[in-house]
């Protein structure tokens, strides 16, 4: 009975490390507590600290060294160890002044359903190609949008342009006109001779005008130009997939097949690879053809999590 009770069993450890341990230090520290485990007598089965662990919120401050600490580094160890040796576990972890909490329970790892993993990648593959949809509908209606204003802006600057330049042509003609009758009417009285000298300047200056209207329309072009820069910018995000930057090892899909020579389907929006004889792959419209596995993940694709944990059967 004694020996059956110092049996090694399966615990889950959850520690929590001060924030203010620097980035560069983080693995030492876990290294520190891996220590412990082993020279208590345990053996660890795996250790998460990516996401949901890592740095998180704590739900109440903690009071450390001397003041409320608000966050922590979250780490999760799976272990094996004999139940009379997580005293003294506990014991070495308390000693530990970067450690601010920790807690050991009991553990029993659930065995992988793989219909449930299944549908769970279906649901994520779904969710993804709806948001790459809804992104393409979005940069559309802004391409869109963008062409309908420049589209505006060109007919009213081309409007306002050719109303100013009428009205400077009559008001020219008109200051011209007045000039000639005034020195028609005494070409000897220097008074009258001055006046239409006067008006004419003013003509002068209402012809010179022109220029300036020439250089608005300049400008109404150029904030015509920027604006179709605008569109031309939301169509390029509009298109952007197919300018995808082909990854090493793969080629484009045509259809939803791959060639025997690329055999492995990826699937950008997911960013998930899926190997021939796996459930998913027949249904799988891939935008890349890998030659291999070790291609994809090369290029940052990663296996679905029923080809994961079939990897790790084997």
């Amino acid at each position: 009975m004694r020996d059956q009770e110092r049996a090694p069993r399966t615990y889950e450890l959850m520690t929590v490390l001060h924030p203010d341990v620097p980035e560069e230090s983080l693995q030492g520290e876990l290294d520190r507590i891996s220590g412990f485990i082993a020279t208590t007598g345990g053996s660890v089965i795996e250790t998460l600290q990516d996401s949901p662990w890592g740095r998180r919120r704590l739900a109440y401050p903690i009071r450390s060294g001397g003041r409320d600490v608000r966050d922590g580094y979250y780490t999760v160890w799976h272990i094996n160890m004999g139940p009379s040796r997580i005293d003294d576990l506990e014991r070495e972890l308390k000693l530990d002044v970067q450690l601010i909490r920790y807690l050991v329970v009991s553990w029993e790892p659930k065995p992988i359903d793989e219909k449930a993993v299944e549908q769970a990648e279906i649901e994520a593959e779904d969710a993804a190609a709806e948001a790459y949809a809804v992104s393409q509908d979005e940069a559309a209606e802004a391409y869109a949008a963008a062409q309908a204003e420049a589209a505006a802006a060109a007919a009213e600057a081309a409007g306002a342009s050719a109303i100013e330049s009428i009205a400077s042509e009559e008001a020219r003609d008109e200051l011209v006109a007045e000039a000639e009758a005034a020195e028609a009417t005494s070409s000897t009285d220097t008074e009258q001779a001055q006046d239409a000298a006067a008006l004419t300047a003013q003509a002068e200056q209402v012809e010179a005008s022109g220029a300036e209207l020439a250089v608005e329309a300049i400008a109404t072009v150029e904030d015509r130009a920027e604006l179709q820069e605008v569109a031309a910018i939301a169509l390029e995000q509009a298109t952007g997939a197919s300018g995808t930057e082909l990854p090493a090892g793969a080629i484009r899909a045509e259809g939803a097949d791959c060639p025997d020579d690329h055999p492995v389907k990826g699937n950008a929006s997911s960013m998930l690879y899926h190997s021939p004889g796996t459930p998913s792959y027949a249904r799988t419209d891939a935008e890349f053809c890998f030659t291999s596995v070790e291609s994809a993940e090369a290029a940052g694709f990663k296996p679905t999590k029923y080809e994961a944990a079939h990897d790790e059967d084997q």
